[in-house]
């Protein structure tokens, strides 16, 4: 298997966890086992599938189809490949996200895809792209900070 859905499968028993530390601890288990499953019995599946859908999979397992329970909310937001990434365009995507949060005491905001959109597969990683991700890792921590509401407790995981 590719290192890059090594590493993707990693992420996923990763976000396993922690969802599982928030919502309903045999959905956690189930959910790793299903993780298991695939990874053992369908690894081209998991070459095909964009990394963002196994993630929305993994949040209905969890929470259900709402992705939400009555106290909690997660929402999950995965970088298109785009050549510029601008404030603009990053605050919308962030507050149509950030709307899904709105409401409940904690939640959970998941970004992924952001690596690879600012540095694509095939391309080096360089002092330019690392300014340019820290860049956006910056305007997305203030957006959040700026929609999220008032004293709730917010994580924001970058994946």
């Amino acid at each position: 298997m590719p290192k890059a859905k090594l590493i993707a499968v990693e992420q996923l028993r990763t976000l396993n966890e922690l969802l599982g530390r928030v919502s309903d601890p045999e959905r956690a288990e189930h959910a790793r086992r299903a993780l298991e499953f695939a990874y053992k019995e369908h690894p081209e599946d998991l070459e095909r599938v964009p990394l963002g859908d196994y993630v929305d999979k993994l949040a209905k397992l969890h929470f259900g189809v709402s992705g939400h329970r009555a106290d909690f909310a997660f929402a999950h937001w995965h970088v298109p490949r785009l050549e510029d990434f601008s404030p603009l365009w990053i605050r919308q995507a962030i507050v149509v996200e950030m709307k899904k949060l709105a409401g409940r005491r904690e939640g959970l905001l998941l970004v992924t895809g952001l690596r690879e959109a600012v540095c694509p597969v095939g391309k080096y990683w360089t002092k330019q792209r690392e300014a340019q991700y820290q860049r956006v890792r910056d305007w997305i921590d203030e957006l959040v900070c700026a929609w999220a509401t008032r004293g709730s407790r917010l994580q924001v995981v970058v994946l």
